[in-house]
């Protein structure tokens, strides 16, 4: 992985902070830099991510993450999605790169 960086990234899935915009019609993409966001899938990739990135910190690879944004969640929807994505990782990590594809 250090020395070929390629693989099938599942994307983190964030939801916005709900006190900085609480429905998608509030939401602006131009701003999406300013807004906090809470991770709810994908939280036990991102030590693993940060760790790579300080020992290879001009590998651009490590650096990109793909991610899904939610704005208006409740709380019970939140942890329904964060269930739904590790199930759904745990299903990829069982099959091959071949079936992947």
């Amino acid at each position: 992985m250090k020395i070929n960086p390629h693989a099938t990234i599942v994307p983190f899935i964030l939801m916005v902070d709900p006190e900085e915009c609480a429905t998608i019609d509030a939401f602006d993409v131009r701003k999406h830099e300013q807004y906090n966001y809470y991770v709810i899938g994908g939280s036990h990739s991102t030590e693993a991510r940060s760790q790579l990135v300080r020992e290879h910190p001009t590998t651009y690879f490590f650096k990109y993450v793909e991610c899904k944004i939610y704005v208006g969640l409740t709380t019970e929807e939140a942890k329904l999605l964060a269930w739904y994505h590790n199930n759904d990782n745990d299903y990829r990590q069982n099959m091959s790169s071949i079936e992947r594809i």
